[in-house]
């Protein structure tokens, strides 16, 4: 064991699961910016351990892995990205008489640590998120914006999959239809729809530009207006 620990060996596969956790990270919240607090940190630090405690595992009871786990590479890859999947599986399920199943094996022990660092990941998020769309949303007139602002970011991303699209456009569609709802809670709630796919950045840039353009508009109709004024003057 004293040997197994001084090869560091096991650093490598820690390294592979932390990676498992990021990339799980991005997939749920779609970008890099979103990812720098200390939960998010605590979630990429249990999938370590985790593929530590699997190659330590796989080392110490010497189990079979086939042709792969004969090198050590191959075990620490192995190691890396299989551990979440071994250690969030279930030996067997216990199903209570209100029907609820209880998982019996690791993933009964990590997913306690895995849903809490998630949950507080996302109230920490969210917290930030409505903070910052208070503001950057205030004052829009939804039913424009509602229009508009999708049609200003799906022009500007080419990353959105054909899927991903049809759910925004599917989710604001929703968000339109709703009509017990005051037009300053739907602000916010399409902010928070758009920030799944945009990021914060971009969406106020986007928000900017609409309102320039809203400017621009009004603008345009008081001339227009003034215009129509001194037409009438003069043949008065």
């Amino acid at each position: 064991m004293c040997n197994l620990l001084n090869s560091f060996l096991w650093i490598w596969p820690g390294l592979i699961g932390l990676a498992v956790g990021l990339a799980e990270l991005l997939n749920r919240y779609k970008s890099f910016e979103k990812l720098f607090n200390w939960y998010s940190w605590i979630y990429m630090i249990i999938n370590f351990l985790a593929s530590v405690l699997v190659y330590f595992i796989f080392t110490i009871y010497n189990i079979k892995l086939g042709e792969i786990g004969t090198q050590k590479l191959g075990l620490i890859l192995v190691s890396g990205i299989s551990a979440m999947g071994f250690l969030r599986s279930s030996f067997f399920n216990y199903k209570t008489s209100n029907d609820k199943v209880i998982e019996v094996g690791p993933a009964a022990f990590l997913n306690i640590f895995l849903t809490a660092a998630q949950r507080q990941f996302d109230q920490t998020l969210s917290e930030q998120n409505l903070n910052k769309l208070e503001k950057t949303m205030e004052g829009l007139n939804f039913v424009s914006a509602s229009k508009d602002l999708p049609i200003i970011i799906l022009s500007s991303m080419r990353v959105l999959t054909t899927e991903e699209q049809k759910d925004l456009s599917d989710e604001i569609l929703r968000l339109v239809n709703d009509t017990n709802t005051t037009n300053d809670v739907k602000n916010i709630a399409l902010g928070v729809i758009l920030l799944k796919y945009t990021g914060m950045h971009l969406l106020e840039k986007a928000v900017q530009i609409l309102r320039n353009i809203y400017k621009k508009e009004v603008h345009k109709s008081l001339e227009r207006i003034n215009e129509i004024q001194q037409q009438i003057s003069k043949i008065v």
